[in-house]
């Protein structure tokens, strides 16, 4: 079978033209039609000012509070010492455990919970899982509820966690 040169490139056209006109259909087929974001805030006077939300910036009725709590943990023994905050509320806190040994035999869970409803189920979320190293840090509160650490002392040794607080929040009486 032989080919002229002229007759290969009718057949290359007579294929090409077909899938040519199908991807420019698929392509120029109009996309769905998506929302433009919101315009940016304009600058006066040399700023852009953007509206704070109670995420951001929240005035409380009540002043805020500051504690601090030594919590005896006998070796071998574990509690959780717990806070009453609300959602949304703002606590800063620096916890310390003495001069441990062996940091890695002391785990301490920051968490927080809610009550558990009818059917039993609550929720939960851990903050940070650490042993024994001194650790500081803030939390906004994601849900009205219990929040507080979770401390077990697997040394030998007695030891005390200092707790140091401040925010807004509610100390929950006879916890030790």
């Amino acid at each position: 079978m032989t080919f002229s040169a002229g007759s290969s490139v009718l057949r290359i056209v007579a294929t090409a033209v077909p899938l040519l006109v199908l991807l420019t259909a698929a392509c120029t087929q109009s996309a769905p039609e998506v929302a433009a974001p919101p315009a940016a805030p304009q600058a006066v006077d040399g700023w852009i000012e953007y509206p704070a939300t109670d995420a951001i910036a929240r005035v409380q009725a009540a002043h805020w509070r500051s504690d601090t709590i030594n919590i005896p943990l006998a070796a071998g023994t574990e509690l959780e010492y717990k806070l009453n905050v609300k959602k949304g509320d703002a606590l800063a806190y620096a916890i310390s455990y003495g001069a441990l040994q062996d940091p890695s035999a002391v785990v301490s869970e920051f968490h927080g919970h809610t009550e558990q409803r009818a059917d039993g189920v609550g929720d939960l979320m851990y903050y940070s899982k650490t042993n024994g190293t001194a650790q500081s840090g803030q939390l906004v509160a994601p849900w009205d509820g219990v929040h507080g650490w979770y401390l077990k002392n697997g040394s030998m040794k007695d030891i005390t966690v200092k707790l140091q607080l401040a925010g807004f929040y509610d100390l929950i009486p006879d916890q030790f």
